[in-house]
């Protein structure tokens, strides 16, 4: 998005960087013209990525997983950690 002189004067004045402005146009309400980014919508974001961070560190502690699925069934998942060993026919068997 291009940035008016207005714009970057009062980003400036402000110390409101362009990562803020870009965070702001991501995840702030549309007021009109405006994005809204307050403090109880940040708390919101805050406790999200919250449990997505602690969701990422359970997946890392596993060694990561594999989901498998086919359109909107869930067929199999498994730990990547898994040890995997080849079988006569060519696949792999999780065990």
């Amino acid at each position: 998005m291009h940035i008016s002189h207005h714009a970057a004067q009062r980003m400036s004045q402000r110390g409101i960087p362009r990562r803020l402005v870009d965070f702001a146009l991501r995840h702030g309400r549309i007021e009109g013209d405006k994005r809204v980014l307050d403090r109880n919508e940040s708390r919101r974001i805050i406790e999200d990525l919250t449990e997505e961070l602690r969701l990422a560190k359970r997946v890392m502690d596993k060694g990561g997983i594999t989901v498998v699925d086919g359109g909107d069934t869930l067929i199999t998942t498994y730990n990547l950690a898994t040890r995997t060993r080849t079988h006569g026919n060519g696949g792999h068997h999780h065990v």
